[in-house]
């Protein structure tokens, strides 16, 4: 049975997401051999832009550049990725990426604000379901979450600008994914450089030496062209099909892989409780896209 465009866009999401939830390897690669770490996400960044650039020359869609949009919606992206690996480099792991997943939220949020859509009663339940998910997955506590400190505050900044971003897609799908790509890897890149720079004021005394390791070299490649670069390009073509909320449902597949790659590969602790969560947040997707087909056929 042949998949749906609507199917095929869900599976794009939840793929591309996913991916995300193994960055965290090469990266921690990158950072052990010594590489500052937010010039590593700008050195990755700037491997996959070179990549975009080709497929929108390929494509003949340079011309889209002159759209504001596009780079509205890329430096949203970029940004948000930028601070997402600053709160999670700077601050506890659990808090910032609950606080980022809050990400349901301000997509539905924006999609009522920028196009109209209604936030109905289902919708409340299945992002409540995945947000119960999400703390259990991260193993639950007797606190919330809260913001205490700058990361803390990063992780929420970078889930309300992909927030923004992914219902700025919804509206989108004439657009080309590789434009949309090429400006949030530009903007992601300055970004990640300029904060590198600036405002973290990392040492760079050893990345001469660094540059001329081969093997550091091919993980930033590799990470950039092969893994980074088709990830983002098919979730932002899944984006533009989907109602945002959906969208930020499905990229919760990134917290799942990146929990069982690090029980698999570092041996991270996986309690029963993380199992149930990660089930749960599975049901709310999986009702949220039943929900908004059934929606589509009615209408």
């Amino acid at each position: 049975m042949a998949l749906t465009q609507y199917q095929k866009a869900a599976l794009a999401v939840a793929i591309g997401s996913a991916l995300w939830g193994l960055f965290w390897i090469p990266l921690r690669y990158l950072e052990q051999a010594g590489l500052p770490s937010l010039l590593a996400v700008a050195m990755v960044m700037f491997i996959a832009l070179i990549g975009s650039v080709f497929f929108c020359i390929r494509n003949r869609t340079l011309s889209e550049l002159a759209n504001p949009t596009a780079w509205i919606v890329g430096s949203g992206m970029g940004l948000a990725g930028v601070l997402y690996f600053y709160g999670v480099m700077t601050s506890d792991v659990i808090r910032v990426i609950f606080l980022f997943y809050l990400l349901p939220v301000w997509t539905t949020i924006a999609s009522r604000l920028i196009y109209g859509e209604p936030i109905g009663r289902s919708r409340l339940i299945v992002i409540g379901m995945a947000l119960a998910g999400l703390w259990l997955l991260l193993g639950g506590g007797n606190r919330l979450p809260l913001p205490q400190n700058a990361g803390d505050w990063a992780g929420l900044a970078a889930g309300i600008c992909w927030g923004i971003s992914l219902a700025l897609l919804k509206g989108r799908v004439w657009a080309s994914p590789s434009i949309n790509c090429m400006c949030c890897f530009a903007s992601g890149t300055l970004i990640a450089l300029a904060a590198s720079i600036f405002i973290v004021a990392e040492p760079y005394a050893q990345i001469p030496s660094l540059l001329s390791n081969l093997s550091v070299l091919l993980i930033v490649v590799f990470f950039g062209a092969f893994i980074l670069l088709p990830s983002m390009i098919i979730q932002i073509w899944g984006a533009g099909i989907l109602p945002a909320p959906t969208s930020a449902l499905l990229t919760m597949t990134e917290i799942i892989s990146a929990i069982i790659s690090a029980y698999l590969i570092i041996g991270t602790e996986l309690e029963g409780a993380s199992a149930l969560g990660a089930l749960i947040i599975l049901i709310a997707v999986l009702s949220d896209i039943t929900l908004q087909r059934y929606k589509t056929n009615q209408a």
